[in-house]
């Protein structure tokens, strides 16, 4: 498991690209700026998303 910082730090940097794949469809994973600092949401259809804790915890 990824701590959420490095997974931040990754996509800023550019060493590693997340997404998720529910129902088939994919939606990548994106840094947002918040007024509590930067956090993940998922990113389909063109459209930021604050869907990641719908999911499924991962096995």
């Amino acid at each position: 498991m990824w701590p959420r910082s490095e997974v931040i730090r990754s996509i800023e940097n550019g060493t590693n690209t997340f997404f998720t794949l529910v129902g088939g469809k994919r939606a990548d994973v994106g840094v947002v700026s918040g007024p509590n600092g930067k956090y993940v949401r998922t990113h389909a259809d063109g459209y930021y998303n604050d869907n990641l804790l719908a999911l499924p915890e991962c096995p």
